[in-house]
């Protein structure tokens, strides 16, 4: 998803929502270091012509001289009226949005100019994250008349290419005058965090979650009640409604008969994301993405699918610090919450704190038909094992693989092996670590689908349709559960 910058940052609400207290910047003006060197150079070049009676001296210094006096005369007295904010303050993947800056120069002004420093996972237009417009003072282009200086707007547009909290800029502005011997330049300029939620992949899935218990909704209860699909037909009762009567049959058979029809309910999906590990590298996107990268863009695309059935979706992210369970819920609002605590995810440190936090989230109880959707690259024990107990104590469990189809070989690059072992190790050594971990992922993923938990790996549309249809048969059929 690429835009136009100038449409996404024309589209901005209001500029002033993200600007700091005292919005207008503030500063003195300063000789710059080329002035200060200009004027020594100059004196001392002029000294020793004098002294030394070397007009080669005084010619080479005579016009560093008449620079740094005209410099001096025409130097800015009056401050500018620089404002300066960015435009959003939250983005999707692949949004732009844009630093603005506007000068309204005083007299003996040249030249504006603002740069952003560049962040991770940015991308920034002009590519030199800077931007600078020169003749804005007396005299050049952009004046208005008597009314002075026009006021000159500066933007430099950056692109959130992934999801998370990202940090863009700080912001620096400066104004110089003539010939650059003075400049005007205030404090950076920081903006708060700013949120780029996934976005969220193309997904689809036919078949309705396999047991729906809510109160109303689109999904097609196991119960009898007021719905859309026919159930059967049977004689008629007291208290059976006149439009429900089947005349074909009563004509037939000379009794009254009525239609019965399956309750439409809403279902609740708990979408459980493990952010224990990260595996794999993140390119943004537009390219390859990690294990956390998949998993959540795939939860966002699952909840955004369910939630405008008019499903009721939860959200518990494993392992990740200070990401709070989201109940499970309905509507858009739902899904903005939804999605702002998918820009928040971090993943774990591995550490002994992280898997307490792990085991305490494990511990909050299910409630009954709910369909719990773990998204994980079935690396940690833990989480398969606690699938695994869900399924027994019947309630709907389907394993997400996330882990990306380039990791799950174990001929990988250096590239893809820096970040799964320290720096230090060999390569040789490290692929066959590598491959010992993929046998013992298979042997847990094996003993997890033999416990009834379906695992399918994250391709897009589709990808519950089989195992939610399986579900759903298994769920009208007799079975023991574990209590």
């Amino acid at each position: 998803m690429s835009e136009d910058p100038t449409d996404a940052a024309d589209g901005a609400g209001d500029p002033g929502t993200l600007v700091p207290e005292g919005s207008a910047l503030t500063a003195v003006w300063r000789p710059t270091a080329a002035h200060v060197r200009a004027v020594v150079v100059a004196l001392a070049l002029l000294g020793i012509g004098v002294v030394m009676r070397r007009p080669d001296a005084v010619a080479l210094g005579a016009p560093l001289a008449v620079v740094a006096v005209w410099s001096h005369l025409r130097r800015p007295e009056v401050a500018p009226v620089v404002h300066a904010w960015l435009r959003h303050g939250v983005l999707r993947e692949g949004q732009t949005t844009a630093w603005t800056a506007t000068v309204e120069p005083g007299p003996g002004v040249e030249e504006v100019a603002l740069a952003v420093t560049e962040t991770e996972f940015t991308r920034y237009t002009p590519a030199s994250q800077c931007v600078a417009a020169g003749d804005v003072g007396d005299g050049g282009v952009g004046n208005v008349g008597d009314s002075g200086p026009a006021a000159t707007r500066l933007d430099v547009f950056c692109q959130s290419t992934r999801w998370g909290l990202r940090r863009l800029g700080p912001a620096t502005c400066a104004v110089t005058g003539a010939f650059g011997a003075h400049v005007w330049e205030p404090a950076p300029v920081h903006a708060p965090l700013v949120p780029t939620v996934p976005l969220p992949e193309a997904f689809s899935a036919r078949t309705p979650a396999p047991d729906p218990d809510g109160l109303v909704g689109r999904s097609r209860s196991r119960h009898h009640g007021d719905g859309s699909e026919l159930a059967d037909v049977r004689g008629f009762r007291f208290g059976d409604r006149l439009r429900r009567i089947h005349w074909p049959v009563s004509v037939r058979t000379g009794e009254l008969h009525v239609t019965t029809t399956y309750a439409d309910e809403d279902s609740e999906i708990l979408l459980l994301v493990d952010a224990m590990q990260d595996l794999g590298r993140s390119s943004g996107f537009d390219g390859e993405g990690s294990s956390l990268d998949n998993g959540v863009r795939a939860a966002a695309a699952v909840a955004e699918h369910y939630l405008r059935a008019g499903d009721r979706v939860g959200l518990q992210v494993l392992g990740a610090h200070q990401s709070p369970r989201l109940s499970p819920g309905l509507g858009t609002n739902q899904l903005r919450r939804l999605l702002d605590v998918l820009a928040r995810v971090r993943v774990a440190d591995g550490g002994v704190v992280d898997e307490k936090r792990l085991r305490g989230q494990l511990l909050h109880p299910v409630s009954a038909g709910t369909l719990v959707v773990f998204l994980t690259p079935a690396v940690s024990v833990s989480v398969l094992a606690h699938a695994a107990q869900l399924s027994r104590r019947g309630t709907s469990t389907i394993v997400v693989d996330t882990l990306p189809r380039a990791m799950a070989t174990g001929d990988l690059t250096d590239e893809q092996l820096a970040g799964l072992v320290p720096e230090q190790s060999g390569s040789a050594s490290a692929r066959l670590a590598w491959r010992l971990r993929l046998l013992e992922r298979s042997r847990e993923v094996s003993r997890t689908r033999l416990a009834g938990v379906p695992i399918v790996p994250w391709v897009g549309p589709g990808t519950l349709d089989l195992v939610m249809r399986d579900i759903a048969k298994q769920r009208r059929s007799p079975r023991v559960v574990t209590r």
